[in-house]
């Protein structure tokens, strides 16, 4: 903090006995950041020999020391680098050698976000325990790359009120699902129409209405027009008012009890529509109208419970990172880099959803366990 005065002499009158008032009339701040540093602390070991039995004595580094060349804060900062703010290894390096001036390997950058990724070891398996016990859970996955393989991996996301947890698997399957979600998880799934999610009890699953939407607005837009697109833009108008009349309540500005009787003479029409289209010639709109019959239950769980939302965008929101990462730093070419990747984006995700800084978080984690000491509780699990 600067203060400034004015001048002790009045430029008026000339006078020389100015009275400086006790408080500032005007507050003026400048924000700069240091110039970025890196400490490099060389531990020397130094060994002897004992003068009675020559036996030969080495000296040990305190517990407190990192193991290898980085220590806690700078493993986390690329870390964060990576996950939050999804810099390729490349990208890392060359960040950090502008930054301090310091080179790395891309082995050295690579073992660290390994080492990260065993750090998180317990927090990840804790948010899994955790959030297969939430009464409600969104659902979602996308494909992940691997730079060596042919095949795609797919990248598995569960999100609940506030947690998150990714994993990255080698399918797209049933099993994968169960995998994450839980074989015995009782609580509501919102997810998309993936045949993934069929074991799922129909009375705990909500399909997503911007899914379904999508899939009806593609039976309207279909290039033959005719009967096919009749029964699709109809189809596509009572899901558009089915939203319409769920905002309102949010907003409202309908009472419950209308809600229902509307959402009801929805559902009727839905039914009849649905049955039409079971008719039609075009074999995929067909099969895609017979598919929302079978799953009817499953269109309207929300009608019970207005905590069950429309859709599954909170999904679709928390894989974003992953998506991203996938298409500015590709795939991965490991294992400990997807394990690096499922981690690092689960602790991310849910440090947003928590309003927590992640480099904050991650630190606390990373100089514990450096340090041996017992692994913060960070997230209350």
């Amino acid at each position: 903090m600067v203060d400034c005065f004015p001048d002790s002499t009045c430029p008026c009158c000339g006078n020389t006995d100015v009275t400086v008032h006790d408080t500032p009339f005007y507050r003026h701040q400048v924000h700069e950041i240091p110039k970025p540093t890196i400490d490099i602390t060389e531990y020397r070991l130094y060994s002897g020999q004992c003068q009675h039995c020559n036996e030969l004595l080495r000296a040990k580094k305190p517990d407190h020391v990192s193991q290898g060349i980085m220590g806690p804060n700078l493993l986390s900062y690329i870390a964060v680098l990576a996950g939050q703010y999804h810099l390729s290894i490349r990208k890392t390096r060359s960040l950090l050698k502008e930054q301090f001036g310091t080179t790395f390997s891309i082995g050295a950058i690579s073992e660290a976000q390994t080492k990260v990724a065993s750090m998180l070891t317990p927090l990840h398996q804790a948010i899994r325990d955790s959030i297969q016990t939430a009464p409600l859970v969104h659902v979602d996955e996308t494909s992940h790359p691997r730079n060596d393989e042919e095949g795609l991996r797919w990248c598995w996301l569960v999100a609940s009120e506030n947690l998150v947890y990714e994993k990255i698997l080698f399918s797209r399957s049933m099993h994968s699902a169960k995998t994450v979600l839980g074989e015995h998880y009782s609580g509501f799934v919102v997810s998309d129409q993936c045949p993934s999610y069929n074991w799922i009890n129909p009375e705990k699953h909500q399909l997503c209405w911007s899914h379904v939407t999508r899939n009806l607005q593609q039976i309207a837009d279909y290039s033959g027009g005719g009967y096919t697109a009749y029964v699709g833009r109809r189809l596509t108008l009572i899901a558009n008012m089915i939203f319409r009349i769920r905002h309102r309540l949010e907003r409202k500005e309908i009472t419950h009890g209308q809600y229902l009787r509307r959402m009801q003479r929805l559902q009727k029409s839905l039914d009849d529509w649905l049955e039409k289209g079971s008719t039609l010639i075009v074999q995929r709109y067909k099969g895609r109208c017979e598919k929302l019959q079978q799953h009817r239950q499953s269109l309207w769980l929300f009608l019970n419970d207005t905590s069950i939302p429309l859709t599954n965008n909170e999904a679709e929101r928390r894989i974003r990172g992953c998506v991203i990462q996938r298409k500015i730093s590709y795939g991965t070419t490991s294992d400990a880099g997807d394990k690096f990747r499922g981690r690092i984006h689960s602790l991310v995700e849910t440090c947003k959803k928590r309003g927590l800084s992640t480099y904050a978080v991650l630190s606390e984690i990373v100089q514990a366990v450096t340090a041996r000491q017992p692994y913060p509780n960070v997230f209350n699990l």
